[in-house]
């Protein structure tokens, strides 16, 4: 199923959040799970909840400061309603994470590098979107949004919109999601393993993978032995040796 930009006012509040279709993305990752998309042939989407993150689709209290106007009370107790379910709605979202960069980012490496063994994949949004038309779910694809709760409402009375919200802390992650929203949970075609944890979802990974940058490090044998895999699952992308390690001339 293509990407698609549902005509609802939760999707229309989103519009400042779609990212433009040439802007560069990354992801990195460790290469066993590089292997493991290659041979799933899919693109990796986690379950918001399992993340790590506890403040992950987290909806905040809602402060009667930021309800104000005729409706104020109406869209209060709304939030409200949503803050009680959002244990449940957390576990219906997931989520494939993109890093929007022109260039590589030092910062990115250091958190997903393991070891010698880093690899990042750069392709654009256009890409992104062309690869998965395919997939059998209804997908997304929206920049997060980094917001401070205590000033004003960061999730709009969706989940959503709290799905694709995270902490100032995080800005520097530029964050870009594939977003899959699964509504009706007990008649998913998914196994009930792949719905606890997450699931590959069918991708055009020759379409998606534009260059392959090998994780800045002194392995000269690493990079070759990426160009091989690449091969063997008929992917015609360049393999980049990143430099940010190098002596300075």
């Amino acid at each position: 199923m293509p990407i698609t930009w549902p005509a609802t006012l939760e999707h229309r509040s989103l519009r400042d959040n779609k990212p433009a279709l040439l802007d560069p993305l990354w992801r990195y990752m460790d290469f066993t799970k590089f292997v493991a998309m290659l041979v799933s042939e899919g693109l990796y989407l986690a379950r918001l909840d399992q993340l790590g993150d506890v403040y992950e689709g987290w909806i905040p209290k809602p402060l009667k400061r930021h309800y104000g106007g005729f409706w104020g009370q109406e869209h209060m107790k709304r939030d409200r309603e949503l803050r009680k379910r959002s244990s449940v709605e957390r576990s219906r979202c997931y989520v494939s994470c993109w890093h929007a960069n022109v260039e590589q980012s030092d910062a990115m490496w250091k958190l997903y590098q393991k070891g010698t063994e880093g690899i990042a994949i750069r392709t654009t949004c256009r890409s992104l979107q062309a690869s998965l038309t395919d997939a059998p779910e209804e997908l997304w694809i929206y920049g997060v949004e980094y917001a401070d709760s205590e000033k004003k409402p960061t999730h709009a009375g969706s989940m959503l919109h709290a799905c694709l919200t995270k902490r100032k802390p995080f800005e520097h992650e530029k964050e870009v999601r594939v977003v899959w929203y699964n509504r009706q949970r007990s008649k998913s075609h998914r196994k009930k393993s792949e719905l606890d944890t997450g699931f590959y979802v069918k991708c055009k990974l020759a379409t998606l993978i534009q260059q392959v940058y090998v994780a800045p490090t002194e392995s000269p044998w690493f990079a070759p032995i990426v160009k091989d895999v690449l091969q063997k699952y008929g992917i015609n992308a360049r393999v980049v040796q990143s430099g940010l390690n190098l002596t300075p001339p």
